[in-house]
C-alpha cells in the first residue's frame, strides 16, 4: 500500500467534505458533560504528558502552573483550557491489531515505549457517552483518542507540535465557538495560514505535524471535538 502523506505534504488546516447534526452534537455535550469535572489532561490522559511530570505549557498561563509540579494538581475550576474525555485506555488493544499501516516506523513502534503513552490505545469508547456522538466517533476509521476540548475566553493554545502525520491525524468539530476564535498554523514555507471554524456541524482536519495554535479573542467559551485517528484514508 501506499505510504501516508508526511506532515508537509497536508495542509495546515482544511475543512472536509463531512458534516453532522451540530444540535444533536450540541444536545448530547449537555447530556454528557452533566456532573463531570473536566480534566482529560490529568486524568485518563495524564499518562501521556511524561508521567504527569512535564507540565504541557502551551496549554495553560504562567500564573496557573506556578507552584504546580503534577498536572493532576492544576484548579481546573478555574484553568484557562480544559478537556473532556470520550474514550479510555484499552487493555485489550495491541500494536499489531492496526488494520491501516503507515509504511513507517509507526507501524511497530509503540510512543515512549509504553502503551499508555500512546494516543492509538485509548479506542475504547466510555460507557456513558450517548448515541449520536457514538455514531459520529465511529464514522471514522480508527479513531481512538476523542475529547471535547474547551479554551475559555480571552486565551490561547500556544504555538506547539504534536506528532507526524505518519502517527495520526486529527480532526475538529466546532460546537461552540465566536467571532474572534480561530486555528492557525505555518507551512513549510513559514506562512501563516489561519482560519475560523464555525460550530455548523462540519468537520475540519488540523495538522498536528506542523507549528500551530488556537485562540479565543471573545467573550464567550470555545469547544471543539477532537478526534484523533489512526488512519489517513478521510483526508
Amino acid at each position: 500500500m501506499n505510504a501516508w502523506k508526511s506532515r508537509f505534504d497536508l495542509p495546515v488546516i482544511k475543512r472536509l467534505d463531512i458534516k453532522f447534526d451540530i444540535d444533536r452534537l450540541k444536545k448530547e455535550l449537555v447530556e454528557y458533560s452533566q456532573n463531570k469535572t473536566w480534566d482529560g489532561l490529568g486524568s485518563d490522559y495524564a499518562d501521556m504528558c511524561e508521567t504527569h511530570t512535564r507540565l504541557p505549557k502551551m496549554f495553560f498561563t504562567k500564573k496557573e502552573l506556578d507552584g504546580v509540579d503534577c498536572v493532576c494538581d492544576l484548579d481546573w475550576d478555574n484553568s484557562s483550557y480544559k478537556q473532556l474525555s470520550l474514550t479510555e485506555y484499552d487493555e485489550s488493544y495491541d500494536i499489531t491489531q492496526r488494520k491501516e499501516l503507515s509504511g513507517s516506523a509507526w507501524d511497530k513502534r509503540v510512543a515512549k515505549k509504553d502503551s499508555r503513552a500512546d494516543e492509538r490505545w485509548y479506542r475504547k469508547i466510555k460507557d456513558d457517552l450517548p448515541s449520536y456522538l457514538r455514531e459520529v466517533l465511529s464514522h471514522f476509521p480508527n479513531f481512538h483518542r476523542s475529547r471535547f476540548a474547551l479554551l475559555e475566553p480571552g486565551n490561547k493554545v500556544k504555538p506547539h507540535i504534536d506528532y507526524d502525520t505518519t502517527y495520526g491525524v486529527r480532526l475538529h468539530i466546532a460546537l461552540e465557538t465566536n467571532d474572534e476564535c480561530y486555528n492557525g498554523g505555518w507551512d513549510k514555507d513559514g506562512k501563516e495560514i489561519k482560519e475560523h471554524i464555525p460550530a455548523d456541524g462540519s468537520v475540519w482536519f488540523i495538522n498536528p505535524g506542523v507549528r500551530h495554535y488556537a485562540v479565543n479573542g471573545g467573550s464567550t467559551p470555545r469547544n471543539h471535538l477532537i478526534i484523533s485517528i489512526d488512519s489517513q484514508r478521510m483526508l
